[in-house]
């Protein structure tokens, strides 16, 4: 996604644009590099004391850091100074390695239906397809091999990523979709009984907030009769799995392998850590951060903090973990 486009910028000027205090402003910087390797004319972030060592170890370059941690660099790596060092260092990232543009050019070899709104300067790339009565807004990218199907929208500013395919979808602006990713396609709802499995049409839809990203090869089933809700700034890892009817609040981080039966409901700003399972028909409330690997099989109440299988409270699933080693120890 991102290509180095920049070129050097005085320290100043950068710090204007990263919000950051300065040092030293007579000096440029060329590029944005890791803590460890930092060099003259590179810039990094320290935000965590597990790279403290690396920190106080750089003799050269420029680093992005809280002013309390002053103290910590020597006398030749330049300090920038914020309350927020690592959304200052990604600002940084962003000038030396921008979000693509969209070139406005729509290939001969996309496939597009009469019936398409597509908005101005997107970018459509060969072997792209776009179906009957889709709308895509202004500034879009859609790489080669994609496909949006009938009455699907995409905001403005977006960016589909090769061979992804989205159906049944309303989605808002700057939605960024990783290669691969399958969104709006039925979900896995059927009756069982001994006359053998009987399918129930899934006819709801998937609708996608503002500033979402969705990981590579995840899916996200559309609603069987709801819809399908994900927040505005929700991040979605990759392989993720939305079953149909799910709703994400707000900011919500889902990581990778997580799986969401249906009908399950998060609040906003919910933390999925990689490879949780959530049961279907769940109220999870605000704030609440699941451990990873665990398997949530009740409600949460805002705020908590659970782990484990089945998930209970954090400090509860302490005292099993310690219970169980000294049993082992006791045998």
């Amino acid at each position: 996604m991102f290509f180095k486009k920049s070129l050097p910028i005085s320290a100043e000027k950068l710090a204007e644009i990263i919000g950051a205090k300065i040092q030293n402003s007579n000096l440029m910087i060329e590029d944005v590099g890791p803590l460890d390797k930092l060099e003259q004319g590179i810039i990094s972030c320290y935000h965590n004391p597990k790279y403290k060592s690396s920190l106080t170890q750089a003799k050269k370059g420029f680093c992005i850091l809280k002013e309390e941690d002053a103290h910590l660099l020597s006398d030749d790596v330049v300090g920038f100074f914020t309350s927020t060092p690592y959304r200052a260092f990604g600002k940084a990232a962003l000038y030396f390695y921008p979000r693509p543009e969209s070139t406005g050019k729509i290939s001969s070899l996309a496939d597009i239906h009469p019936s398409a709104q597509i908005g101005k300067n997107c970018q459509i790339e060969s072997f792209a397809v776009i179906k009957a009565d889709a709308q895509i807004g202004d500034n879009t990218i859609i790489r080669s091999h994609s496909i949006i199907g009938e009455n699907v929208k995409i905001g403005r500013d977006s960016l589909l990523e090769y061979n992804v395919i989205i159906t049944n979808s309303l989605a808002g602006d700057r939605l960024y979709v990783k290669p691969g990713a399958r969104i709006g396609q039925p979900g896995f709802g059927f009756h069982m009984d001994e006359k053998g499995h009987f399918d129930i049409p899934q006819i709801g839809c998937v609708r996608i907030g503002n500033d979402v990203q969705i990981g590579a090869n995840t899916t996200i089933d559309r609603g069987s009769q709801h819809d399908t809700i994900i927040g505005n700034f929700c991040r979605i890892d990759n392989l993720v799995q939305i079953a149909h009817n799910v709703e994400l609040g707000d900011g919500c981080v889902i990581v990778a392998q997580v799986g969401i039966a249906g009908s399950s409901k998060l609040g906003k700003f919910v933390i999925a850590a990689g490879q949780v399972g959530i049961a279907g028909h769940l109220t999870i409330g605000d704030g609440v951060k699941i451990a990873a690997q665990s398997g949530l099989m009740r409600d949460v109440a805002a705020g908590e903090t659970i782990s484990g299988s089945p998930a209970v409270p954090v400090r509860e699933w302490h005292k099993q973990t310690i219970a169980l080693q000294r049993l082992a120890k006791n045998r």
